[in-house]
């Protein structure tokens, strides 16, 4: 790297990874230290990089908050991509929790610092889409812990066509699952990525794992983390295990307005006396079906409620009626790409995972792939496959022979069903159980 790029002076380097590099600078005009963050040309194609960089330069560029890093300057000298940002002289808040040496006080207070980071965002029409540890730089100051979020390069901004909806963008673990589901980030996803931040911060642990990808895919979606235990909450409000999930709630809806309300009620936590059934001035109110929860908070000075993946059968002489149900977990998304039908792809490998044992689950995790696969878009004949094998552990033979015909009409033939090795075993199996007719499986057997 030479000494200089653009009109800054290096002095010397911070960090790098397999995106680029970070060098402390000088704006040489000022004397202001700034933070040089560089993207490599490797990364591939260098108009899709202009546009990740400037949808960063873009997005942080438009605000102005003390929990969020400012972006001074974007350019390009001599074919390298630059952001000029404020130099933040700490660490990230990944490394500070490996130390283990926050108490449960100075945890909740950064968080609550993040939330308001990004509440201002939000406000701006910003998303961020990949909060996590390591995306918050910590540092003391003479009014003790500050938080600053980092790294908008995957933010989605309102009226952007940078951004597209429905490709997903982030870290897995973070993700919240109607993002999943859909590839749409909201506000709220940003919430519930900010919940896992927090249980992750004070137990130590993922609230969503699993051994494969679409383990944990299916954690998110369908599993309710376990409890926060007493010890992982010494010297704040056991409330918090409340405030955790409420953020951490499947539907958006069931989470907090927004993250500024949240930033309220765990500074109110800090106090290991505060409740939210104690506190008459701090509600946390309970929606009726069909609307949106909302948290009224006290007046000002008195405790109260209020961070990439993307995931035809021939006619058989059986009576077609496609009245399939549609179940309300969609794991996949949207828009085609090649992260996103990986992301399908896993999430079909969990769900051959789970079909002998737990079929209504596998189903779940089928029929979303089946219902986000727009109808132009050949589909994955292993999602049909799967449901087959599924409907026929449950032994429903109604519904099989309807997913046999639509499987014809979404253009997945007989033949298509049999390159699945789980569907095909099943086949032979039944030649033993004789759930089928026995005409009919042998045609199915024949790809016929």
């Amino acid at each position: 790297m030479d000494r200089s790029i653009g009109k800054f002076e290096i002095i010397r380097r911070l960090g790098g990874g397999a995106m680029g590099e970070v060098f402390l600078a000088r704006d040489p005009s000022i004397g202001r230290e700034v933070a040089i963050k560089t993207i490599l040309p490797s990364l591939g194609p260098m108009d899709d990089v202009r546009q990740r960089f400037a949808r960063e330069a873009q997005a942080a560029g438009l605000l102005q908050h003390p929990n969020v890093a400012t972006v001074f300057e974007y350019g390009e000298d001599h074919d390298v991509l630059y952001l000029a940002m404020e130099f933040v002289p700490g660490e990230d808040l990944g490394a500070v929790l490996l130390r283990d040496e926050l108490n449960g006080a100075q945890i909740l207070e950064i968080v609550a610092q993040i939330c308001e980071g990004l509440h201002h965002a939000h406000k701006q029409g910003i998303v961020h889409r990949d909060i996590k540890p390591s995306n918050v730089m910590v540092l003391r100051d003479d009014d003790g812990l500050r938080a600053k979020i980092m790294d908008f390069g995957v933010a989605k901004t309102a009226h952007s066509d940078l951004t597209q909806t429905g490709q997903i963008m982030g870290t897995l673990a973070y993700m919240a699952p109607e993002y999943l589901r859909t590839g749409k980030a909201s506000p709220q996803s940003d919430q519930f990525s900010v919940g896992v931040l927090l249980y992750e911060a004070l137990s130590g642990a993922k609230p969503f794992q699993g051994e494969t990808t679409g383990a944990v895919v299916y954690g998110i979606i369908h599993d309710t983390p376990r409890p926060l235990d007493p010890e992982h909450l010494q010297g704040v409000s056991p409330a918090v295990r409340t405030l955790v999930e409420r953020a951490l709630s499947k539907e958006p809806d069931e989470r907090f307005a927004s993250t500024g309300d949240l930033a309220k009620a765990l500074r109110s936590a800090k106090d290991p006396l505060w409740s939210t059934t104690s506190d008459a001035t701090a509600v946390l109110d309970r929606p009726t079906p069909g609307t949106t929860k909302r948290v009224k908070v006290a007046s000002p000075g008195i405790r109260g409620w209020t961070w990439a993946l993307g995931l035809g059968a021939v006619a058989i002489g059986v009576a077609v009626v496609f009245r399939l149900p549609k179940p309300k977990a969609i794991p996949a998304i949207q828009t085609p790409n090649a992260a996103n039908m990986h992301l399908n792809d896993l999430v079909l490998d969990e769900a051959e995972r789970l079909v002998d044992t737990r079929p209504k689950d596998a189903l779940l995790l089928i029929q979303g792939v089946i219902d986000a696969t727009p109808k132009d878009v050949p589909m994955d004949p292993d999602a049909y496959a799967l449901k087959l094998v599924a409907l026929h552990k449950q032994g429903d033979l109604e519904a099989f022979g309807e997913a046999l015909g639509e499987a014809r009409y979404r253009g997945v033939t007989t033949k298509d069903l049999l390159t699945n090795k789980a569907y095909k075993a099943m086949l032979e199996r039944d030649k033993t159980k004789k759930k089928l007719q026995d005409d009919l499986r042998a045609r199915l057997l024949k790809g016929e």
